[in-house]
């Protein structure tokens, strides 16, 4: 079964750039992070996605 990508809810595609390579079902680092408890700030403006952990640390993705 593949991973659903949390940007729009559909199933991680072969030729996204930041899918698992190693990983039948897909992901990637942003599924991970999620599903580690992670959360996800975006700055649409700029198209920015940021994880922040819970212990406060802020991530850049894009």
């Amino acid at each position: 079964m593949d991973v659903l990508c949390p940007l729009d809810d559909a199933p991680c595609t072969k030729d996204c750039p930041d899918r698992y390579k190693d990983r039948a079902e897909g992901g990637c680092l942003l599924t991970t992070s999620l599903a580690a408890g992670c959360h996800v700030l975006t700055d649409n403006p700029n198209g920015q996605l940021f994880l922040l952990f819970p212990d406060g640390m802020r991530v850049q993705l894009r």
